[in-house]
């Protein structure tokens, strides 16, 4: 692990010491596989005197809160261990390495049918990705996002935004800028509630981002009612019209591939002519 990746990821002693649980129950976690092993290495500067410490991603407090929360409406360890099972947290190995270089995505490969008629291994990364583009860990927070999908989707500099609760794309769906670009953005809510569905309850969503508000929460509630659950495939597309605001209408071709560190969404221009 990079000294720039441990300044964003905590260790033991600092979950021990912010969350308030103790290093039996932090054990069990990991053994229940709700949070990820972490990573040993040599401390940082000002980690005390051990010569190797624990690091965990910085996601994996906020897990332990969503257990606190779990357990107090009454679920068992059992209950919360397999609600969370699939439910990959920002940090395993794939995570530190796409971290480590600034999420390039070398170690991400997609079949290029090319290389392989020559029986040659496939060679297209993340990197060469000319549509819009960008992975959502199952937290739904945005994990990368390249030029194209700022420009032409979102219309800003998302790579910008550091904090890690204004990554949600729930929070940056509800920001007044997209709505003044992409009138329908509706349905751009109903697409990615329909990934959510996988996963969460109706009542999750106030807990989809911090500082979601009542009426954002009402307006995610109605719309998870009304969309299907998406049927999980190794790769799935559908055409997603938006609406911009000169009034013209953009039609895409939106394939979805699932890793175990998130959701790689890639909108392709689509035409029925």
């Amino acid at each position: 692990m990079s000294n720039s990746i441990s300044q964003n990821w905590v260790n033991t002693k600092e979950i021990l010491s912010k969350t308030g649980i103790s290093r039996a129950t932090l054990n069990n976690y990991i053994k229940l596989g709700i949070i990820p092993k972490p990573f040993v290495q040599k401390p940082r500067e000002g980690a005390g005197g051990a010569k190797k410490i624990g690091y965990f991603p910085y996601e994996a407090m906020d897990r332990i809160q969503l257990v606190r929360l779990l357990k107090r409406e009454g679920n068992s360890m059992e209950d919360i261990a397999k609600q969370l099972k699939d439910v990959a947290v920002a940090g395993d190995k794939m995570d530190a390495r796409l971290g480590e270089k600034g999420l390039s995505g070398e170690d991400f490969r997609f079949t290029d049918s090319d290389a392989l008629g020559k029986g040659e291994a496939p060679k297209l990364t993340l990197a060469d990705v000319r549509v819009p583009a960008y992975l959502l860990d199952y937290s739904f927070r945005l994990q990368w996002i390249n030029e194209e999908a700022e420009k032409e989707i979102f219309g800003q500099s998302i790579n910008l935004i550091r904090k890690r609760t204004s990554r949600s794309i729930f929070k940056l769906l509800f920001d007044w800028q997209f709505h003044n670009r992409v009138r329908n953005w509706r349905d751009m809510l109903a697409f990615h509630l329909s990934f959510v569905k996988m996963k969460y309850t109706k009542e999750w969503m106030a807990n989809l981002y911090q500082g979601i508000s009542k009426r954002e929460v009402l307006i995610l509630q109605e719309i998870y009612d009304e969309v299907p659950t998406f049927l999980r495939q190794p790769i799935k597309d559908r055409v997603l019209n938006l609406l911009m605001e000169n009034g013209n209408t953009r039609s895409y071709k939106v394939y979805t591939i699932f890793f175990k560190e998130g959701m790689l969404f890639l909108y392709s221009r689509w035409s029925l002519f």
